[in-house]
């Protein structure tokens, strides 16, 4: 019984077509591509542009509060008064920017991924049709690229509508 079954099992196999799989490490294909390389070096200088212009609204802001510090003691109390008013303005100015800073950065980082990652998905679906393989792994992720030979989509829209049928 049990060499029948497994008979079975190779007439099945056989007559199947062999799967073939492959996969990929996104991550490493992200850092190392010359896109994904050049996007980190553009990404790099707009965060030292950045950086640049808040250490010179820190120094303004330490420069501004080192004078009150020192020169708050001489000054009338309305003069002081502004003085701290100002202070208070300048450290609000500068976190917002720091904060606006890191959204950009952010906002730049994830419109190049996304843009990188569609562009190495287009050419993993090529790979995967020029090379015939069933399927493409992310090693991080799962799975990229399925070809229709494994697709079993319909079949499982088949059987959950023949269910509810019942139902």
């Amino acid at each position: 019984m049990l060499v029948f079954g497994l008979l079975i099992m190779a007439t099945q196999a056989s007559a199947a077509p062999p799967l073939k799989l492959g996969s990929v490490d996104l991550q490493r294909a992200v850092k190392e591509c010359r896109e994904g390389v050049a996007a980190r070096a553009d990404l790099q200088k707009k965060i030292e542009k950045f950086n640049a212009e808040l250490k010179v609204m820190q120094v303004d802001y330490q420069r501004m509060s080192s004078e009150l510090e020192k020169d708050g003691s001489k000054y009338s109390s309305d003069r002081r008064a502004e003085k701290e008013a100002s202070l208070q303005k300048k450290g609000r100015e500068l976190q917002n920017r720091q904060r606006e800073a890191q959204e950009e950065v952010k906002q730049l980082e994830s419109d190049y991924l996304k843009r990188l990652v569609s562009r190495l998905g287009a050419i993993m679906a090529k790979i995967g049709d020029e090379g015939k393989f069933s399927a493409i792994l992310d090693r991080n992720n799962g799975l990229f690229y399925a070809g229709n030979e494994i697709d079993i989509t319909s079949l499982l829209i088949q059987r959950a509508d023949n269910e509810f049928r019942e139902k």
